[in-house]
């Protein structure tokens, strides 16, 4: 069953997004909520996407992912940002980040995730 990892300090936000994915039955979900843990994760689990919060203590969501593209450039990537749309687009250009989501994503988000995911090789 492919993986997601959720990168995230602050669960709560993310609980309502962790439930709608998993009750598809189609992904298995695991949470990280640290950097190093969550780049061990990454490398040694090789998830089919990660889901990375706006903050990962004192380190940004993008640049996490961008240590995460050391590690397994392949890897699929989700953003949590408040950001407007073009300045998302433009602090995460080259990054190649599936999707921008909200502060506290949900139900429709996952839905949004599970279609971009179809499309992919193994899912």
């Amino acid at each position: 069953m492919p993986q997601v990892l959720l990168v995230a300090n602050r669960p709560d936000a993310f609980e309502e997004l962790a439930q709608a994915l998993q009750n598809k039955g189609t992904l298995d979900v695991t949470w990280a909520h640290d950097e190093e843990t969550a780049l061990e994760k990454a490398a040694a689990d090789k998830p089919a996407l990660v889901i990375v919060d706006d903050y990962i203590g004192k380190t940004t969501g993008l640049e996490w992912i961008q240590r995460l593209m050391g590690v397994n450039a392949f890897i699929q990537t989700a953003a949590v940002s408040s950001m407007t749309q073009d300045a998302f687009h433009e602090a995460s250009e080259g990054l190649g980040i599936m999707v921008q989501l909200p502060p506290r994503p949900g139900k429709e988000e996952a839905e949004r995730i599970l279609e971009m995911l179809k499309g992919l090789p193994g899912m």
